[in-house]
């Protein structure tokens, strides 16, 4: 027996099989471009993914999945993740159109006895193209947009987001099964917290629970072009849990804070500490004089049980009785609250670039942390014990550093030094008014009801002071079974 000649006249059935099957698919390619034409011209896609799928076809752009029969490697991979990741994800096989994909394979895989097989090859196309970019852009950065979702006026963390450019590299990912298969991979991310959500998913037993999971699943897709939560060294304020963590490599800090009402609710942000003051004088908002202060104006003592005080634009002050409300309230007057005792910053504050004015700070009015609601400010976030975010920002200054700080918010002294300092000298004590933050350290004001506790690492949930989760529901439910 010729072993040799057995292979070859193998080998040349096989070379013999692929060139009929590559000569059927070009027998039906120019139809199955028509089909894909009338597809295009009958569909109701409306996400970004999927008007740049149909845009990139409607410029000519090459066929990705059924241009050759080689291709059927790459259509069954995609098909393979997908029924693996997309129940995962807790999200519904019907909105990729896993089934009707998988019935186009079946016959792609038998393409001599398929009654239309353009039909099949232009339905198949599409629906892969769509499936692909629809997933990729999901995963990489998110099935709802946060800005559209609560306004500039909420949300102001910038965020990844796709771009032709983006769409542009997902489609060079598919010159062959491994390249693709690792882009699908890498689309998703990599954050803990994500993964841990997601193997949560699989355990939970109720729709409200379930709900619940994939509201901060989707948040954990919008990704912090800041990536705050990546520094060494960072502040995570979380709203909805009402608690903020300042994360080091080697320890953990956790307290409560209080937050904006639902009504002046706390802006969801993404900034660096660089200035920590001590004291601070409260300039009090354009909203809140307004809202609240205008309506005493003429009423000294108001001002004065508060230790407020006018100033006009050209910083002079201004006795509150010559003052009608419409001039408070015209904007041209700046209304402030002395510092000491009583301010409504309390004695301390973490100073971060915003456009809202929201900062880190103490508060006069300690007593409100022992409520399990605390959505009590006007946006601002209060700390439970601030002067330990004052070490975790300063991890390199002296204990006399600290001391001085100390001091001067009227606090006890802890080396010999600062309390000798403290036996000698009389009344005030002001020796730091402020201090630089060097290096920056990031922090996140976002809002999370379930997460991972960064201490404990423990899955928590926690309430909806904003009704928040009603938004993001609402927004993904178009993805979720139905």
């Amino acid at each position: 027996m010729n072993i040799s000649a057995c292979k070859q006249s193998a080998n040349a059935e096989v070379d013999e099989a692929a060139q009929r099957l590559e000569q059927l698919y070009r027998d039906h390619f120019l139809d199955a471009h028509q089909h894909l034409d009338i597809i295009m011209a009958d569909s109701h896609d409306t996400i970004y993914a999927d008007r740049m799928g149909n845009r990139y076809y409607h410029e000519g752009g090459q066929w990705r999945w059924m241009g050759m029969p080689e291709q059927i490697a790459l259509c069954d991979a995609l098909d393979s993740v997908m029924h693996v990741q997309i129940p995962a994800m807790g999200f519904s096989e019907d909105v990729f159109r896993l089934a009707d994909i998988d019935s186009a394979l079946t016959v792609m895989h038998q393409p001599d006895s398929a009654q239309n097989l353009a039909l099949t090859m232009a339905q198949l196309e599409y629906n892969l193209m769509h499936a692909y970019l629809k997933y990729v852009v999901g995963q990489r950065f998110g099935f709802s947009t946060p800005a559209k979702l609560f306004g500039r006026q909420n949300y102001d963390i910038e965020i990844d987001q796709a771009d032709s450019a983006f769409i542009d590299y997902a489609l060079k990912q598919l010159s062959d099964k491994q390249t693709m298969l690792d882009f699908l991979a890498a689309a998703e991310t990599d954050d803990s917290a994500y993964h841990a959500l997601k193997r949560q998913l699989a355990l939970d037993t109720t729709n409200e629970a379930r709900n619940r999971t994939l509201c901060n699943m989707e948040r954990l897709r919008w990704r912090d072009k800041k990536q705050a939560k990546q520094a060494s060294r960072h502040i995570f304020v979380n709203i909805a849990a009402q608690q903020v963590w300042a994360v080091a490599p080697d320890s953990v800090i956790n307290m409560r804070i209080c937050c904006g009402k639902p009504s002046t609710k706390t802006p969801l942000l993404s900034s660096d500490i660089y200035r920590i003051e001590v004291n601070p004088e409260w300039g009090i908002p354009q909203s809140i004089i307004r809202g609240e202060v205008s309506g005493h104006a003429g009423d000294s003592a108001y001002f004065a049980r508060r230790n407020y005080y006018i100033t006009n634009g050209s910083g002079q002050r201004v006795d509150p009785r010559n003052l009608s409300q419409a001039d408070l309230a015209s904007g041209r007057y700046a209304v402030r609250q002395r510092s000491g005792a009583g301010n409504s910053l309390g004695r301390i504050i973490f100073r971060f670039k915003n456009r809202f004015s929201v900062y880190l700070h103490d508060t006069s009015s300690p007593g409100v942390f022992k409520n399990d609601r605390r959505t009590v400010s006007h946006g601002c976030v209060r700390l439970q014990r601030p002067f330990e975010i004052a070490e975790f920002v300063l991890p390199n200054a002296d204990e006399w550093m600290l001391d001085k700080m100390r001091l001067s918010m009227d606090l006890q002294p802890k080396t010999e030094q600062g309390r000798e300092y403290k036996r000698t000298h009389t009344g005030a004590i002001r020796l730091v008014n402020n201090t630089s933050v060097e290096p920056t350290v990031p922090v996140l004001i976002d809002y999370y009801t379930r997460y991972p506790n960064p201490k404990t690492g423990d899955i928590e949930t926690w309430g909806d002071p904003y009704d928040y989760d009603k938004i993001v529901l609402k927004a993904i439910k178009p993805f979720l079974p139905q």
